[in-house]
């Protein structure tokens, strides 16, 4: 049975007045309209509803219904109701068609204030609408909607626990994380714990704080995601920084003090750079002589072909080694969702730094990934995304191509590209030009900790716009960076 919508602003009628009840009516809730008091799609009661509610015949309300839809601020839905269409931008032409009453004549009502000013539509503006590139959005066209639905519905099937969740994350979502990295990654599982957890920073510090590191005792790559070297410093001072070239991170920068090491062996993230094969082999014997942990960040938006051939960082150094991703990049990072594999010696402290202060993702969250997982559905999604990354990051280089002043820097890169610009830019000075054209960039600056000279560069993310959108900001893009001198 359908509900009843409701009259939520308060409506009086005065017989007295010269002005028409329902125009009275129609003033009231125009008004209410442009003030925000009924929102954009709310319900209105139906005509016989109104009437009754204001002690007026229905003639009167329906009378008024039409003078509202005649403004532009209702529409109606057939066999739904009639909604708020939101602010009218512009009057409706005279005899809207399927609409009569007052008002179809286009005649100004009488003692009507002049909303002429409130239906003007808006003045152009020389400055066009802006287009975010910046780094760390996700491609949302490319969710597949349907299954998305299909896990939703199922998990809401289910009836909610009635003890509080397992601080490791719940048992089906675990083993479907597990199956999707031993098959993904080809990562070893025994001896090892999937932990949930509420993303890839999150599972970071949760797995630096089970090992009881901060600070100094850390060593992250450079530049690197704020949140990531937030999350590797913890409550404490910075952490160390491992500098990074065309081979990945340079372990020969690891300091005496340090315990952990974290690095993203098969995408460093902004620049693109794969850790080498000499190099994975330099963390396993630094793992192996220092006693230390090698922290992998997975690359998990997409299937990487080109690093397949190479040594996997993680599990070779033993109970030494630990993953940490989270599927934030891949879906939506509203989903705050990730996972740690860690050694099982190190599973029930991890579980201890969640039952002390860390939330595990909401249960119908959970429920719906294992879903997703099982059916294949993340599997083809990677493969999916994959190929549209390769193509918009065509678009991005063939438009960027004319630019002989600027280099590209991050060519092996997910869905990030990294301009570096000539020497003594100011980059922030370059990124707010290219605002006023209409994109919004980042620089590299957010991505260095360590203060020393960050180079002048933008950081570009444009996985997640559609071409026409993509084309549009390279052509502007390129028009406020040919102004370079």
């Amino acid at each position: 049975m359908r509900h009843q919508a409701i009259l939520t602003i308060p409506l009086t009628v005065t017989r007295q007045a010269r002005q028409p009840l329902h125009e009275q009516i129609a003033s009231q809730v125009g008004t209410a309209v442009e003030h925000g008091l009924l929102a954009h799609r709310t319900q209105l009661p139906s005509t016989r509803t109104l009437a009754t509610l204001l002690g007026v015949s229905r003639g009167v309300a329906t009378a008024a219904y039409e003078l509202l839809f005649t403004r532009g601020y209702l529409e109606s839905q057939p066999g739904s109701g009639t909604y708020v269409a939101g602010r009218p931008t512009a009057r409706p032409e005279p005899g809207r068609p399927g609409r009569t009453g007052a008002g179809a004549t286009g005649r100004r009502p009488r003692n009507l204030p002049d909303r002429a000013a409130a239906t003007r539509p808006p003045a152009p503006t020389d400055r066009p609408a802006v287009i975010d590139l910046r780094p760390g959005q996700v491609d949302i066209e490319a969710c597949p909607l349907p299954a998305w639905r299909a896990a939703w519905r199922r998990a809401s099937f289910n009836r909610p626990p009635a003890q509080p969740l397992p601080p490791l994350g719940l048992p089906e979502l675990r083993r479907a994380v597990a199956e999707h990295l031993a098959a993904s990654r080809g990562v070893p599982l025994a001896g090892r714990d999937v932990v949930i957890t509420g993303g890839t920073a999150h599972g970071l510090r949760l797995v630096l704080d089970a090992l009881g590191l901060h600070g100094r005792q850390v060593a992250i790559e450079e530049p690197v995601p704020p949140a990531l070297h937030r999350a590797a410093a913890g409550d404490a001072e910075r952490p160390a920084a491992l500098p990074v070239d065309v081979e990945g991170a340079r372990l020969d920068a690891v300091g005496p003090n340090c315990r952990a090491v974290v690095v993203s062996a098969d995408a460093q993230v902004p620049l693109g750079h794969v850790l080498s094969a000499e190099r994975r082999r330099a963390a396993v014997a630094w793992a192996a002589s220092s006693g230390g942990h090698v922290v992998e960040i997975a690359c998990d938006p997409v299937f990487r072909p080109a690093v397949s051939q190479l040594p996997r960082l993680y599990g070779t150094a033993g109970a030494r080694s630990i993953l940490v991703g989270g599927f934030c990049e891949l879906l939506t990072p509203a989903l705050n969702l990730g996972y740690a594999l860690v050694p099982r010696e190190l599973t029930a402290s991890v579980g201890r730094q969640f039952g002390e202060y860390a939330a595990a993702p909401p249960y119908l969250t959970q429920l719906a990934l294992a879903s997703l997982l099982r059916d294949g559905v993340i599997v083809r999604l990677m493969h999916r995304l994959g190929r549209r990354y390769a193509a918009r990051r065509r678009i991005v280089e063939s438009a960027l191509a004319p630019l002989r002043r600027i280099r590209l820097g991050a060519p092996h890169a997910v869905n990030t590209e990294v301009l570096y610009l000539p020497e003594r830019s100011d980059a922030q000075q370059v990124a707010d030009r290219v605002r006023q054209h209409g994109v919004r960039v980042s620089t590299l600056s957010p991505y260095h900790f360590s203060g020393r000279v960050t180079p002048p560069a933008l950081v570009l993310g444009f996985g997640h716009l559609p071409d026409p959108d993509l084309h549009r900001s390279m052509s502007r893009l390129v028009g406020a960076l040919s102004e370079l001198k």
